[in-house]
């Protein structure tokens, strides 16, 4: 089971890295991952755990993530607590 949720993990960090390529930020990427994955949504920590794989963003970064995840922010305000932090 473990092996699975490690591929499923890389599958969705490459695909957070093609939506990059495309010139999406990381706030935009989570949103879309949650829309294609909504399980996401439920599983914050893996969610997170896919965008450090992908960009190695910050645990600090991680927490704005998943305080969005949560509902406790916006999207607005994740792009630009986002943006704040690099």
């Amino acid at each position: 089971m473990r092996e699975l949720m490690d591929e499923e993990n890389e599958r969705l960090a490459r695909l957070a890295v093609e939506y990059h390529e495309i010139e999406c930020s990381i706030a935009e990427i989570a949103d879309l991952l949650i829309d294609k994955h909504p399980n996401l949504r439920l599983v914050p920590l893996r969610l997170s755990q896919v965008l450090r794989s992908a960009f190695g963003i910050s645990v600090h970064d991680l927490q704005y993530v998943t305080a969005w995840t949560q509902g406790e922010i916006s999207l607005e305000t994740l792009e630009e607590r986002l943006q704040v932090s690099r």
